[in-house]
Parts: C-alpha cells; sequence; structure tokens
C-alpha cells in the first residue's frame, strides 16, 4: 500500500471519498445482519446504516490488513461522522505493537481522529469500531484515513500568512475615494442604485434597522485575510472540507460588503470588499478540500465552489471595480477565466446529467456574472457568454415538466426562480434587451407547481417535500413573480415583502447574499400592487404526481397535499404516498423535508419511517422502497372547494416487502378524513401507519388528539390496533449552528400480514 502525500505534512492510506482507488472491498466487516447492518460505499464516503442496537450492544467493527511505511509520520488519522452520542475507538497495529484512538463523544460535525504512532514505521493493520446505545435507525460515514506530520503542518500552514490589509499593488492607495457608483453596471445602473439608495436612506432616517448595514458589519468581524487557504469552504457544508476549516468563511460577505459601502457611501466598507476578493484569489484552489483534487484520483464535488467564488469576484469587480489597480483587476479576472470557467466548462462538457437537474442552473449566476465582467474587457469572451445562456435555455426547457412540475422538490425549484433567471435577467440588461422579454416559456407554466407546493402554515413559504426546507428564496419569489404576477409565487412574495414596505422585514427570508435582497427591491419596486387570487381549491400535477387540495373550514384554512411520483425523480425520498395536512394556520401532518447535509440527520429524512407511511414491520432489517423510485406513481383524485378523494396504487418500488398497497383518501368534507390502506406483505409480520408532526400529542385508548393554536385534529385508530408515540431528534439550521429539536411520531401498528386499515381523521 502506497501513501499518497497531500501536502508537504499530511498523506492518504485510505481514500474511502473515491470509490475508483479506494480499498473498500479489502475491509473485513462484522456481520450486522441481527440488526440491519448495512455498509457500502457511495458518493464521497463510505456510509452505514444500522435498523436497531444489536441486542448485544456490540459496535460496528471494520478491519483491514496493511503494509505501510509510516517512518515520515506522527499519527494516523481516520475522519468519520458517527451517530450523535457515538465514540469511535481506533486500533493500530504496528512493529511495536498496539497503539489505540478513541473521538470524542460525536455531536452535529464530523471529527478527524487521531492515533499516535509513538515512533513506529509500519502499519501492519487498521480496525475501526463504533460504539452507540441509539435505539433506532443511526447512520453515518467514513471519508478518509490518512497521516500527519505534526511539526511540518504549521509550516505548512504558515505560509497562508503572508498577507495583510494593504494588498500593495493590487489596490489603489487607502486614502482614495472610490465613485459610489457601479464599476461596469452588469447588477444594476446607477439609476437603479441611486433610488436603491434613496430608499435605503430614507428607512434609516426613519430609525429602522438596515439588513444591508448589518451584513457589511457582519463581514467586518473578521478580515478575510485570516481566511486564506489551500481551499474554499463551501458556505456551513462541512462533509467535504477539513475539520481545521470548520467555520473559515470568506463567501458571501465580499458581496455583502461591497452593497453596504454603495448605499452608505463608505470608503472602508467597499475596500473591505475588495480585500475579500483577493483573499479569495489567492486561495490555492477553489474547491471545498483535497478530495476534490486528490492526485491520481477522479472525484470532484462539482462546480459549487467555483461558481460562488465566480459570482462573488466578478460581483466586487463590477461593484467595487475602482478599488483595484491594474495588476489587482487582471489577477482577479486570470483566476476567474482559470479556476472558475475552467472548472465549469470541465463540468458542463463532462456531465450530462447536470444539465437535466438544478444542476446546470446552479453554477449559471457565477458562470453568467463571471463571462459578462470579463467579456467588457476581454471581447473575445462574448461568444461563450451566448453559449452558456444557450446551455441554460435547454436546460430549463427540459427540467420544467409539461405541467409546469419540478422533480426535485420546492427548495430545488430556486434553481429554476434564481439560479435560472437571474443570468437570464443579466444577460437581457448587458444586451440592452426587456428583462420581462428573457423569461422562458416553462417558467410560464409554473403556476401550478406553485399553487401545489405553497404552504398555509403562517411559518412556512412552501411544504418541505423532498430534499426541502419551508422557506423559498426572496429573489427566487420576485422573478416568478414578475413572470406569473397572479400566481401562488407573488402569493409568497406579497406575504413576505409586503407592497410599499422597506427592508425590516427581509430577514424573515432566505437570501444569498446582500445582492439579491437590493435586486430583489429593484425588481419588487417595479411590480403593480394587484389584488391576487385565493388559492386554487384543487390542483393536480398529472406529469409529476403531485395533488393539493385547499378549501375553508369555519374561515380557517384546510390543505391536503399528496406526494406521487414521476420515474428516477431525484433528491426525492422514501415517501411516496405520504401526505401533508395543514390546518389553520399550522401543520399538523408534516413532512420533515431535510437538514443540512453535513449530519447525519439528512439521510434519516429521507426513510420512509419519517414519513406519513405506512411501513411494514420487519425485525432485522428497515424495510423501504426503492429511492429514486423508477415507476411512475400517480394519484387518482377529485377534488372541489367542498369535498375531495384520491387513490394511489403503492406497489411499485416495495418488491420484497408489500406484494400489495393501495391508500386511499376520502374527504367528502372539510372537517372529514379516512385513510384506508389496503395491503399484503411478502415480508413482515405487521404494519405501522406512521404520522409526523410536531403539534401536541395526547392518546387516550385509540383517540389520539393533535392541538395547535386554533384547531384541533382527532385521530382515530381502529379496533385492534395498538397506539404508540416516538420522539424522533432532528436538526434544524446547520450543523455548526443549528438546534435540535423533536419531532413526535405517532405510530398505530396493526398485526397481520394483510388486511385492510382504516383511519378516520377530524378536524375542528
Amino acid at each position: 500500500m502506497n501513501i499518497t502525500p497531500i501536502n508537504m505534512a499530511e498523506a492518504i492510506i485510505e481514500p474511502f471519498f473515491d470509490g475508483s482507488i479506494s480499498g473498500f472491498s479489502k475491509w473485513v466487516i462484522d456481520d450486522g445482519t441481527e440488526h440491519g447492518l448495512v455498509v457500502k460505499q457511495n458518493w464521497c464516503w463510505v456510509t452505514f446504516e444500522w435498523a436497531r442496537r444489536a441486542v448485544d450492544n456490540r459496535p460496528l467493527r471494520m478491519k483491514r490488513d496493511f503494509d505501510v511505511d509510516c517512518g515520515d509520520y506522527n499519527d494516523l488519522i481516520v475522519s468519520v461522522m458517527a451517530p450523535p452520542g457515538a465514540v469511535v475507538k481506533l486500533v493500530v497495529q504496528t512493529e511495536r505493537g498496539a497503539v489505540m484512538g478513541r473521538s470524542k463523544t460525536f455531536g452535529a460535525v464530523k471529527q478527524e481522529v487521531p492515533v499516535s504512532l509513538r515512533g513506529a514505521r509500519r502499519i501492519q493493520n487498521v480496525t475501526m469500531e463504533i460504539h452507540s446505545r441509539h435505539n433506532g435507525t443511526a447512520t453515518g460515514w467514513f471519508n478518509w484515513i490518512g497521516l500527519r506530520h505534526r511539526r511540518l503542518l504549521k509550516r505548512y500552514e504558515k505560509q497562508w500568512q503572508r498577507f495583510d490589509s494593504t494588498w500593495d499593488k493590487y489596490l489603489v492607495p487607502e486614502d482614495y475615494i472610490p465613485s459610489f457608483k457601479p464599476a461596469l453596471g452588469v447588477l444594476m445602473s446607477e439609476a437603479e442604485l441611486n433610488a436603491a439608495r434613496a430608499q435605503h436612506e430614507s428607512m434609516v432616517a426613519a430609525g429602522q434597522v438596515s439588513p444591508f448595514t448589518a451584513a457589511g458589519q457582519l463581514a467586518a468581524q473578521r478580515a478575510p485575510e485570516e481566511s486564506i487557504s489551500d481551499y474554499v469552504n463551501f458556505w456551513h457544508d462541512t462533509r467535504y472540507n477539513r475539520v481545521r476549516d470548520h467555520g473559515n468563511s470568506l463567501l458571501t460577505h465580499g458581496p455583502d460588503a461591497a452593497i453596504d459601502g454603495l448605499l452608505r457611501r463608505d470608503p472602508k466598507m467597499m475596500r473591505l470588499a475588495a480585500r475579500y476578493a483577493l483573499s479569495i484569489a489567492h486561495c490555492e484552489h477553489w474547491d471545498d478540500a483535497f478530495i476534490c483534487c486528490f492526485p491520481g484520483g477522479l472525484f470532484d464535488h462539482r462546480c459549487f465552489v467555483q461558481s460562488l467564488c465566480a459570482f462573488d469576484v466578478a460581483l466586487i469587480l463590477d461593484l467595487a471595480g475602482d478599488l483595484f489597480t491594474g495588476l489587482g483587476r487582471e489577477f482577479l479576472m486570470r483566476r476567474l477565466a482559470e479556476e472558475a470557467l475552467g472548472s465549469i466548462a470541465f463540468n458542463v462538457w463532462k456531465y450530462e446529467y447536470i444539465h437535466h437537474c438544478n444542476q446546470l442552473a446552479w453554477f449559471t449566476p457565477g458562470r453568467m456574472m463571471a463571462l459578462l465582467v470579463l467579456e467588457r474587457h476581454w471581447p473575445r469572451v462574448r461568444p461563450y457568454t451566448e453559449q452558456a445562456i444557450t446551455e441554460l435555455q435547454e436546460s430549463l426547457k427540459d427540467v420544467i415538466l409539461p405541467d409546469g412540475g419540478y422533480l426535485e422538490g420546492p427548495t430545488y425549484f430556486r434553481c429554476v426562480g434564481r439560479d435560472g433567471l437571474l443570468p437570464l435577467y443579466l444577460h437581457a440588461r448587458a444586451r440592452g434587451q426587456d428583462p420581462a422579454s428573457a423569461i422562458p416559456e416553462g417558467v410560464r407554466r409554473c403556476a401550478a407547481f406553485g399553487e401545489v407546493v405553497a404552504s398555509t402554515d403562517e411559518d412556512q413559504d412552501v411544504i418541505p417535500a423532498c430534499d426541502a426546507g419551508n422557506r423559498h428564496e426572496l429573489i427566487s419569489q420576485a422573478m416568478l413573480a414578475t413572470a406569473l404576477p397572479r400566481s401562488a409565487w407573488a402569493r409568497m412574495l406579497a406575504h413576505r415583502l409586503p407592497p410599499g414596505t422597506l427592508p425590516p422585514y427581509v430577514p424573515q427570508v432566505p437570501v444569498q447574499s446582500m445582492a439579491d435582497l437590493l435586486l430583489t427591491l429593484v425588481i419588487a419596486g417595479r411590480m403593480e400592487k394587484k389584488e391576487l387570487p385565493p388559492a386554487d381549491p384543487f390542483v393536480m400535477l398529472p406529469n409529476l404526481g403531485w395533488a393539493a387540495s385547499t378549501r375553508k373550514l369555519n374561515g380557517q384554512t384546510v390543505k391536503l397535499f399528496l406526494m406521487g411520483n414521476q420515474a428516477n425523480a431525484g433528491h426525492t425520498h422514501e415517501d411516496k404516498g405520504s401526505f401533508v395536512l395543514e390546518f389553520a394556520g399550522e401543520t399538523f401532518a408534516m413532512d420533515n423535508g431535510t437538514t443540512d447535509y453535513s449530519s447525519p440527520y439528512a439521510g434519516l429524512a429521507h426513510n420512509c419511517d419519517r414519513h406519513n407511511m405506512l411501513v411494514p414491520v420487519a425485525e432485522g432489517e428497515r424495510p423501504h422502497p426503492q429511492s429514486p423510485l423508477p415507476f411512475d406513481v400517480k394519484p387518482q383524485c377529485t377534488g372541489d372547494a367542498t369535498q375531495f378523494q384520491a387513490t394511489m396504487d403503492l406497489t411499485p418500488g416495495w418488491a420484497g416487502f408489500y406484494r400489495r398497497w393501495n391508500r386511499t383518501w376520502n374527504s367528502p368534507t372539510p372537517d372529514s378524513l379516512t385513510i384506508i390502506d389496503d395491503y399484503e406483505l411478502d415480508k413482515g409480520s405487521a404494519v405501522d401507519f406512521f404520522w409526523l408532526t410536531e403539534r401536541e400529542v395526547t392518546v387516550k385508548g385509540r383517540l389520539i388528539t393533535l392541538q395547535g393554536k386554533r384547531g384541533r385534529v382527532m385521530i382515530e385508530a381502529e379496533a385492534g390496533t395498538v397506539v404508540r408515540v416516538d420522539d424522533l431528534p432532528f436538526l434544524r439550521g446547520t450543523s455548526t449552528n443549528g438546534k435540535m429539536v423533536t419531532l413526535h411520531r405517532i405510530a398505530i401498528r396493526k398485526t397481520g400480514a394483510s388486511g385492510r386499515l382504516t383511519t378516520q381523521i377530524k378536524l375542528s
């Protein structure tokens, strides 16, 4: 086994992150059949999952023989994410005997667990154990195993400490007073900036707190030069980067500083923005971590980080370009061309799939911003700008279904509303065209999709189905409301940013940067103030397979959302046949959506037993359907302002568990709902009817009551069933800055391999 150095101080001996070169097949894994253990290579790691704790509490144990010369290193390190509360133990056998290491108790983020080699020259084998007392389904992953020389690592890291705030030869002298107007006018014109500045000044004069100034102050809390490193963090994502880089944030702060500096005519903030651009540019790789640049490896995290770096650096050149010397500007432009656009082109050429999902659009705001900036200086760039627009238009045409639906859920739809329409808007402005003329025809079909996913919960914009949160980005709402001014997207925007209001209301909604917020205000300011129509009482998307009923009960809104499937839809969960019930401004039967992908809870959120499903009970394993599901599963339904009825054949994808499963929803009036599950099992002794909620739950015999602020939902379990309530932990927010909440899972168990389960629901 040869080691692979990744810098002067560190090397890798087991690249779990790259299946093409990993030695995963050589590991011996103790049998875990009893508790449903599954260990497999996947994406950028080796993942593990068990369905329940082993009876004797034995750990997950893996062992592999090595023959590694470790004489130049002090420590062996394992990068691992274990279930919360777990401990990882390591045993390394060397020619001098065994050495051991132990992790701290795991919380929300991964660890790099060290083992001192104590002068050993040869590693003979490594044993890894995960000790956990978690009773339910648990999951995690191994990233890599490496070696470290402590003293050389300190020397290696010192190379990033050579920069200070002066940036001699890259920035104009510190006493320079900028023009406080856009250098290039890509994002907005001088007139648009002046109008936004006047609005901002009137807001401040009225004693209101400015979100732009707050973001600028946040950007100024740390010198950007302190964050220069070999790689650039992907926002708060901790899946790929090193533990030592957690929290080392460079992205978004530069544009935020530039916007604040422009609005307040503050030269220090403008200079800070320029320093952020230069700091990003001096990071060696515009990538997450060494796994994306591993010598001889193939793994790459596509061009997510490169496109974000491109957006920030190009936008700062656009807004604060007069702060740079010729050297500074040319250096930034070279990095845009080579590190950003070169990587984006590689991804566009290599990966056909990115043209047929969210990713091509995701990469295009940074790609377009960089191209529009570069073409102002290098005219030969212009054909590549047009090529990028053509590819974006083709991708949007492909990802929007004939019924206006979108396969990856409501949060990823921001890749249409924001990432797709923003580049088209910027390109149209650059070409002197009306931005409204650039809206693709497919986008104008998306009103029904907005109606289906729009939430009536007062704390949400959208129902968090699939890999989703419950908020939709503000600029996406604005772009979609421009295209569809009488749609649910316009209602969302009006709710979060009422016509004529000023930015104090805005921090309640997600924005990627203050540039997005400023552009939203510009766009929203142009929109006519019109009476918006109420929600449609019944919407069915035949291609997507999603449906929704929205009715009134004593002046309160009742919304029932059903989840079907178009074959091979991505970013979806094991949830076909699940449903969401909203009533009186709250959610009573919920979808947990997803959470920070850096957390094991993001994996658990996919599971069918965390959705409102009927799940077989089979000892020693976790029954689940295929996901992504390669079959169409579409509801047959009817509805109006009074009644709603639907049925779905949910058998496809459950081979080995269900021989048959059909679910029917019957709601003749808004206050009454009956769910009937007809089933026959191939495997298992019973079924659990799951209902997930955050509302207060009371159980009295077979009557289950969910209490909200203004409404109550009562569930009557069928005679002969057993009711229980499981409390499931879940992460809200990011792994590094989130909070744990408790979701209540009602379980109604019916024994038997076949039958009919009828569940009655009353709303009052």
